[in-house]
């Protein structure tokens, strides 16, 4: 897809995320507000940046300067994640759960980031985002919440879309230099199994109570990662795109 198709698609599909039952009467258990509290004020934290070390590494990076869609597209890919910042900001008060202000695991995260170039700010917020595919899977299969559910599902939606965008462009910042492509997936598979220890500590009790184990949710990171370094996404596209040229 172009930068053009992405500023697209993410602005095409706004309104249709902000429908969500916010006058359903189910509200958690105690036993489910004590399992996923704390885990959800961690991630409504991480979501919740206002990216402006992102958009300014982004103005001042090649893409930018050879294509004029690439800022707007990562605009409107920053605002997607700040939605659901702000969509369970929305159901953490509706529990009566305060919002985090601070948390050492999303201050390692922006520091990191603080450091880095475009590319490598990339990769690491990459990371995060393969971390959301199995959190929210569990978090999703964890309450009886009607709501939380369904900002769980548009979560996921919007995430298997976000790293399909993130694999394009890194794809392009790493052939504008010299790359050892297997060097360097080794390298982010060391920082990831690092990253999973620390979610797994954090976020165990949900990822159990949805259904994965230990072995699960790291063998689905992985996967994750490897199809991002190789941008695996665009080749699946292609092909579900011949099958129903196909049919």
């Amino acid at each position: 897809m172009t930068t053009l198709d992405w500023a697209v698609l993410f602005s095409s599909r706004t309104a249709s995320r902000e429908l969500l039952p916010w006058s359903h009467p189910l509200a958690l258990t105690d036993s489910e507000r004590r399992l996923v509290s704390a885990s959800i004020q961690q991630f409504q934290l991480g979501e919740g940046s206002d990216a402006s070390g992102l958009m300014r590494r982004g103005r001042a990076s090649r893409l930018a300067a050879l294509d004029a869609n690439f800022l707007p597209s990562l605009e409107l890919f920053i605002k997607e994640e700040q939605r659901h910042s702000r969509h369970l900001a929305g159901f953490l008060q509706r529990e009566g759960v305060a919002l985090l202000q601070q948390h050492w695991v999303d201050r390692v995260f922006r520091r990191v980031r603080k450091f880095a170039g475009l590319e490598l700010c990339l990769r690491v917020l990459v990371m995060a985002e393969i971390v959301a595919v199995p959190y929210y899977a569990a978090l999703e299969r964890a309450t009886g919440s009607a709501l939380l559910q369904l900002i769980c599902a548009n979560i996921l939606k919007d995430e298997a879309d976000h790293l399909r965008f993130q694999a394009e462009n890194l794809k392009r910042l790493q052939s504008s230099r010299r790359s050892r492509p297997s060097l360097e997936l080794a390298f982010w598979r060391c920082f990831q199994l690092a990253t999973l220890l620390v979610v797994w500590r954090e976020h165990g009790q949900v990822l159990r109570a949805g259904g994965y184990a230990w072995n699960s949710f790291r063998k689905e990171c992985v996967r994750l990662l490897v199809a991002v370094s190789h941008n695996e996404f665009e080749a699946r596209a292609a092909e579900q795109q011949a099958l129903v040229a196909a049919d």
